[in-house]
């Protein structure tokens, strides 16, 4: 049987950031993204995480239209508004695509997260939840794992905002396959624990919203910390395609806070080659509609 797997950077986050464009960087934090299931050349299961400003459009962009023919999930990570502010528009769309009767609709949408983030969800979009039917919360708990095939999904508590998770998604066998979703956080996750939960990860996404230590008036980590604190050493990155192992990428880059101003993403990963050398090969600046296949 021919499966797959597919996960992409979707969305465009210059869409409200326009201290980027106005220094001529065209793409950037890109704080969604999108996992896809593959069986015969159909998507059986297709999961969001996130659905903050510029997703719809990231998806226009970077997915066929059949996106909104296939089985879909949404995943998020937290309350912050700009986490989830199209998620109700999306629903929208989503289950209001007809079938041959005209007036088949889809069921609600199911939305994963944490009961403190559905609080700010429901409070942002309680139509779809409410009369307009578009929206369903799935409870999650940090450290329980939840099982939609083929992925096995791990939220783990970060202290970014309270009910923040990053996530980790395992599926495949032989060998298995590990993607880590992991912004945003303020403080790394640096215990023992923390750190066996996201080893050996075939993917990785990590939030490098500055290149300076910001946290305290951005609530955000910083590239810099990521690598003296041990965290990148420790999760035992590798960058080897032919084995599908792609290393880390950063997300959600700013640099708006940092003293010298933002960077392209072409300037960011040239700082990072020449200061870290020894991480030159498994980290990387993601790229908006960036794809990474896996085949199991």
């Amino acid at each position: 049987m021919n499966r797959h797997v597919v996960y992409r950077q979707i969305n465009k986050d210059y869409a409200y950031w326009i201290e980027k464009r106005r220094v001529g960087q065209t793409k950037g934090g890109q704080t969604a993204g999108l996992l896809s299931y593959v069986e015969e050349g159909i998507v059986r299961q297709n999961i969001l995480f996130d659905c903050g400003l510029g997703t719809l459009e990231g998806l226009a962009d970077c997915c066929d239209d059949s996106f909104w023919d296939e089985p879909l999930a949404v995943f998020i990570t937290h309350g912050h508004a700009d986490h989830h502010l199209e998620l109700m528009i999306l629903a929208e769309i989503y289950c209001e695509r007809r079938g041959e009767n005209v007036l088949d609709r889809r069921p609600p949408l199911p939305v994963y997260c944490t009961d403190q983030t559905q609080q700010h969800l429901y409070n942002t979009h309680r139509w779809g939840y409410t009369g307009g039917g578009t929206l369903q919360h799935r409870h999650i708990l940090s450290g329980s794992t939840i099982f939609l095939n083929p992925f096995t999904l791990l939220p783990l508590a970060v202290d970014h905002f309270p009910g923040a998770v990053i996530y980790t998604i395992t599926f495949g066998a032989d060998p298995q396959h590990k993607i880590i979703v992991g912004w945003d956080t303020t403080t790394l996750p640096l215990s023992e624990a923390e750190i066996n939960n996201l080893a050996h990860p075939s993917l990785a996404l990590f939030e490098g919203t500055t290149w300076t230590k910001t946290a305290i008036p951005t609530g955000h980590s910083c590239i810099t910390e990521m690598v003296e604190t041990g965290f990148l050493d420790r999760l035992d990155l590798a960058f080897d395609p032919t084995a599908q192992r792609y290393g880390a990428y950063l997300v959600h880059y700013s640099g708006l806070e940092d003293p010298d101003g933002m960077m392209s993403d072409e300037a960011l990963q040239a700082k990072i080659d020449h200061t870290y050398p020894h991480l030159a090969p498994v980290l990387h600046v993601a790229e908006r509609g960036q794809t990474w296949r896996f085949d199991i």
